[in-house]
């Protein structure tokens, strides 16, 4: 029985835009961290022979030991499979990329039945313990996911081999997802370099 995402389609691809000529880039910018808005404390008039209220503490800075033990259970997640995971995932990714079609009635054939196991995988894995590299961890898988389901979905269902202008819309739009899904992986791998010191021995983006 076919999982989703295995299922090996041939179909013959009837628009071709630049968004499918375009190669999967790196993001060039982190996730941006809201700012928290501060807490209006209410006023209240201090009763007679009673001490005044204590003023509010600031909002203090995360204290060395949080920052230590943050990055101590980011490389727990990192040593105990979170590598594995996150370089597993680049290089489905990559695979399923190379399937890409990249020119009109290109006879193509999609499988995503490895993707779809490294994002299983991926989930597995809880979420990284440090909020910023989670924040984009997790932007891609929720994008690769949706644009497994999109391109998939605009495979014609009634044996046709050549798809509608509205088939093919929708596996545009799929792609698309992916590229953000793309910027999304390397951008938490980023941050898990420059934040914790933590990067593959081998580069999984570099062809093999």
């Amino acid at each position: 029985m076919n999982r989703p995402g295995r299922a090996r389609v041939a179909l013959l691809l009837t628009v071709v835009t630049a968004a499918l000529l375009t190669a999967c880039t790196g993001t060039d910018a982190d996730p941006a961290r809201a700012d928290a808005t501060p807490t209006t404390q209410p006023t209240s008039s201090p009763t007679p022979n009673s001490p005044p209220p204590p003023s509010p503490s600031p909002t203090a800075s995360p204290t060395p030991s949080t920052a230590a033990e943050i990055a101590e259970a980011v490389d727990k997640w990192y040593t105990y499979g979170g590598e594995t995971a996150m370089v597993s995932l680049i290089k489905e990714a990559r695979n399923a990329e190379s399937d890409r079609p990249r020119e009109a009635f290109e006879l193509v054939v999609l499988d995503f039945g490895g993707l779809t196991d490294a994002l299983g995988t991926a989930r597995l894995m809880g979420p990284i313990p440090d909020p910023r590299t989670r924040t984009a961890w997790e932007a891609a898988i929720e994008h690769l996911d949706g644009a497994v389901r999109e391109v998939l979905a605009s495979v014609p269902k009634d044996g046709r081999t050549i798809q509608s202008l509205q088939e093919t819309g929708q596996m545009l739009r799929g792609w698309s997802t992916f590229d953000e899904g793309i910027k999304s992986l390397k951008s938490a791998q980023a941050l898990l370099n420059r934040r914790f010191g933590l990067k593959p021995s081998v580069d999984p983006w570099e062809a093999e």
